[in-house]
């Protein structure tokens, strides 16, 4: 089983996505993609198969392009060394936003963060473990800037939009 990240006295808050109010976001159990590994803190959404939805959860960084929206940051790891790594289905801890208000920490993973940025809409990196703060999308959008590596957004825009 992987390591589930709890709002229960101090959380264990990962250097990835991380709810900034846990009043905001609920934690539920979803059904993830087959062979798919992805650290905890990490932005999912729905995998789509050609013009299909699967049902299941996905890396959100590969199914950016394919169109799919944001449904949560996963709250527990995904790794090749679980017993139900191959699984699909297999349900795992997600937050998920309960409002379109509710904001998440975010790590900058590319470009060069500043104060400026704030209000931008910018793209989920490919990884789906932070943003890409120079890079024009329809991923998230920055709220606050808390240092040039950290700052917090909302998913308040769908992916299936161009930038």
């Amino acid at each position: 089983m992987g390591q589930v990240v709890k709002a229960i006295n101090v959380p264990n808050v990962t250097t990835n996505f991380y709810p900034v109010s846990t009043q905001d976001w609920e934690l539920k159990q979803m059904p993830f993609k087959a062979s798919q590994a992805l650290a905890d803190g990490g932005a999912v959404g729905i995998e789509i198969v050609g013009n299909t939805v699967t049902g299941n959860l996905t890396v959100m960084g590969l199914e950016n392009a394919a169109g799919a929206d944001f449904v949560g940051i996963l709250a527990e790891r995904i790794a090749a060394t679980d017993s139900d790594y191959a699984t699909a289905g297999k349900l795992k801890a997600v937050w998920m936003p309960k409002n379109m208000h509710s904001e998440a920490l975010f790590t900058v993973t590319a470009g060069t963060f500043t104060a400026v940025d704030v209000f931008k809409t910018v793209e989920i990196t490919s990884g789906s473990l932070g943003l890409s703060v120079d890079t024009a999308g329809k991923g998230a959008r920055i709220m606050s800037f808390i240092s040039s590596t950290r700052g917090t957004c909302r998913f308040v825009m769908p992916n299936t939009e161009t930038a």
